[in-house]
């Protein structure tokens, strides 16, 4: 009996000692992990003190770089050895644009520990580059100048093959163009370059370009649009340089051609102008009252007649006899004057005319 109760004591000293462990390991436990704890905690405060930073959602960048200082503005606060001025991507090129968006944010703001965190995944940043621009315009001067110095003259007009030439360069370099070489087709007046930008610098991009390079010829324009009834001035001229391909036979270049004529219709503003357009001012009008004679070496009939067209000393026009109703062809002679073609058209009408022998 004595022995069954010395086993059961044992037992429960056993057991007793177990649950004391059991108990010590988890209250140290527990406390080791209250501790981490308050050591993450800490060291969150180290790292992300005060204000949360604020995201710059459009940037104008001038350099190669990126810095964190780019995208956010407040205090940073980060991982150890991180700055406003390090480096966190490259920079687009000169001219163009690159786009950080929310999750790019959010994984850089997690590596470098920084006090920020994307609100939406609309959060992005927009940088452009900054860029001295240099376009066809001065490209198509430099060739220009090029040609000149070669001796092909000054009266060319440049066409690029590319219209809209735009070339981007780093904002603190000149834009200026130079020709590191120029061949030239006569034949098909076309040419090749390979331009440098900017011009005399080593670090200069080197782009090629082709066009046409077309004569040109000074011709007389109107200044402004001329309508039919208009006698032209000689201010109503100015001199304007064409593409000489364009300029016809029957192309007006000389401004005696123009002055104390009128339009046959609307002359368009520095527009070259054709001879077929232009006319002598009219001597006659449609409506018009004329005097209507014919003429021979012995005698002269005349009457009065309506024009039913409007011409010039010599332009053939329709003119009704006014007693008659009779409708005749006649040559106009001057103002409001036309001669008879056929006599029997005005005999019908000699009776009431006074005839003067010669």
């Amino acid at each position: 009996m004595r022995h069954d109760i010395a086993h059961i004591t044992r037992k429960l000293a056993a057991a007793l000692a177990v649950t004391t462990a059991l108990s010590f390991t988890t209250a140290a436990a527990a406390d080791g992990g209250i501790n981490a704890g308050s050591d993450a905690n800490a060291t969150s405060r180290s790292v992300h003190p005060g204000a949360e930073l604020s995201l710059r959602r459009q940037i104008v960048i001038d350099q190669d770089t990126i810095r964190l200082s780019d995208l956010f503005d407040g205090q940073i606060n980060a991982a150890a050895g991180i700055t406003a001025d390090t480096v966190v991507a490259y920079a687009p090129e000169p001219g163009r644009r690159a786009i950080f968006d929310a999750e790019w944010l959010a994984r850089l703001a997690h590596r470098l520990r920084l006090n920020w965190r994307p609100a939406t995944r609309l959060d992005r940043v927009v940088a452009e580059r900054a860029s001295t621009l240099v376009n066809g315009d001065t490209v198509r001067d430099t060739i220009a100048r090029e040609l000149a110095e070669r001796g092909f003259g000054e009266e060319f007009d440049i066409e690029l093959s590319n219209h809209n030439l735009m070339i981007h360069i780093d904002s603190s370099l000149p834009g200026t163009v130079g020709i590191a070489s120029l061949s030239v087709d006569p034949s098909s007046e076309r040419f090749n370059a390979i331009i440098t930008v900017p011009a005399g610098d080593p670090r200069a991009k080197r782009l090629t370009v082709a066009g046409r390079m077309f004569a040109m010829l000074n011709v007389p324009v109107p200044v402004t649009t001329l309508r039919p009834g208009e006698t032209i001035r000689a201010d109503d001229i100015i001199w304007k340089p064409v593409r000489a391909r364009l300029v016809r036979d029957n192309t007006v270049t000389d401004t005696d051609d123009l002055i104390d004529m009128e339009p046959r219709r609307a002359l368009r503003q520095d527009t070259p102008v054709r001879r077929a357009d232009l006319r002598r001012p009219q001597s006659v009008s449609k409506g018009d009252v004329v005097t209507m004679l014919y003429q021979t070496s012995t005698m002269t009939l005349s009457a009065t007649g309506l024009a039913e067209g409007s011409g010039t000393d010599g332009d053939i026009i329709r003119v009704r006899n006014r007693q008659t109703k009779l409708v005749i062809d006649a040559r106009i002679t001057g103002p409001d004057r036309v001669e008879v073609l056929m006599l029997p058209q005005l005999a019908a009408n000699q009776g009431a005319n006074q005839g003067t022998p010669q």
